[in-house]
């Protein structure tokens, strides 16, 4: 869950040379932002921990990737900010084709395994490169999206008149 995945990827932060920040949105989950709060970090990562926040694109605009499970808006909204994306999870049938479409775009990788994911992140954070390289291709296909998104706007704006 949320917390193994947290531990793993900030236990792998610790371990880069310099500095490193991650940022936990938990949502309503209280027992978990509780228990990542209490933690002992290792190494030098600056570890924030919040609730639930309004202001999500805003953290994703922050950010210099992402983690999260594979939900389709939540892709979009990362594609259209350029945003690297590690998922982590996706609902059956539902959101199963994201996890293809955010890995053969190049902007994204997929593990169930918080090892995994710890292991990923970190060398994405320590690779010349790699994150420039995979929020370029991010961009690229929020480009796709947002062209979608206006046109939806006006298809069902010319609808009200």
């Amino acid at each position: 869950g949320l917390q193994g995945v947290a531990v793993a990827v900030g236990d792998n932060l610790g371990k880069l040379e310099g500095p490193t920040q991650m940022v936990v949105i938990c949502g309503k989950n209280e027992k978990v932002a509780k228990a990542l709060r209490n933690r002992k970090w290792k190494g030098d990562v600056n570890v924030v921990v919040n609730g639930f926040v309004s202001n999500m694109d805003e953290w994703m605009i922050a950010s210099d990737c992402l983690v999260t499970k594979a939900g389709p808006g939540t892709i979009a909204e990362a594609a259209i900010v350029g945003l690297p994306t590690m998922l982590s999870g996706f609902l059956p049938g539902q959101e199963a084709g994201n996890v293809p479409y955010v890995i053969d775009a190049g902007f994204g990788d997929f593990s169930k395994e918080p090892k995994k994911i710890g292991e990923t992140v970190a060398k994405w954070m320590s690779t010349d490169g790699a994150l420039t390289e995979m929020s370029r291709k991010a961009t690229e296909v929020g480009r796709t999206h947002a062209r979608a998104t206006k046109e939806i706007a006006i298809e069902i704006a010319s609808m009200l008149k």
